[in-house]
Parts: structure tokens; sequence; C-alpha cells
């Protein structure tokens, strides 16, 4: 008995407290956002087929050749090479309408799960026809205790 409680305080101690400190708690409540937290009050950037303009840029923080190429869009497009046009699109937007259009391959899991559903069921129904029935006595036992 006295050992048990002694194993029990001494594992509380142990273990316990360093996950109870304050530091810890401290540490995992800081008061530093992390630049991956999304804000949902700032309108946030969606692919959708009904809305095709998003409020925001799919792009919002640019890089030093995001930049450049920016400033070169403001001048005449003509001047624009296709690569540079596609990558202006990309920086507004992530997928074209074909890519939003395009099916997944959900059918694919779904049909996959259906498969294993009806192979577990006839697995069932096998076992029931070669080894079904209850025994004797428990047909018994039931008909005597009603």
């Amino acid at each position: 008995m006295l050992t048990s409680r002694a194993l029990v305080r001494g594992l509380k101690s142990g273990f316990w407290r360093p996950l109870s400190s304050t530091s810890s708690v401290q540490a995992a409540h800081g008061k530093d956002m992390s630049p991956d937290v999304l804000d949902p009050s700032v309108p946030q950037y969606n692919n959708r087929l009904d809305t095709p303009l998003s409020d925001v840029p799919f792009v919002r923080n640019l890089n030093s050749e995001q930049r450049q190429l920016k400033e070169k869009e403001k001048g005449p497009w003509t001047k624009l090479t296709k690569e540079e046009k596609i990558a202006l699109y990309r920086l507004t937007h992530e997928l074209t309408y074909p890519e939003m259009r395009r099916g997944s391959s959900e059918w694919k899991t779904v049909l996959g799960g259906v498969f294993i559903f009806l192979g577990f069921s006839g697995m069932l129904v096998w076992w029931q026809r070669i080894f079904g029935g209850s025994p004797c006595n428990f047909v018994i036992i039931s008909v005597v205790v009603i």
C-alpha cells in the first residue's frame, strides 16, 4: 500500500509537473501569431466558378521577380511575352476555368468503399451459410427461460 502511494506520488511529480508548469502554458498560449494563421475578418482567396473575380489576388506577398513583372505590366502589353502574361495571370488566379471544371478522383474512393462493404457483407453471408445456426443448448436455454 505504501509503495503504491509512493509510486503514484513519484509519477505525479515526475510526469505531471513539467506538463502543467506555467512556462509550458505560457509557451502554448503565446501572444505572437504565426503568419500562417488566417484572419477570418479579412477577405480570402477562393477558386469558385460562380465568383470568377476574387476579392484578393492569389499571391499576396510578391518576390523581386514578381514585382518586376508587375512593373512591366504597367507598360504596353504588346511587349510582354506569352510566358509573362501567364505568370501575371497566375499571380491573381490559382486555377483557370478548365482546371476548376476538371472532375476529381473522389469517385474511385467511393466505389472502392462500396466494394469493400459488399465484399465484407458477402463474407458474412458465406460464413453464416457454412457455420450458421446457433448451438442447440442456446435454443434449449431460451425455451426454458421463456
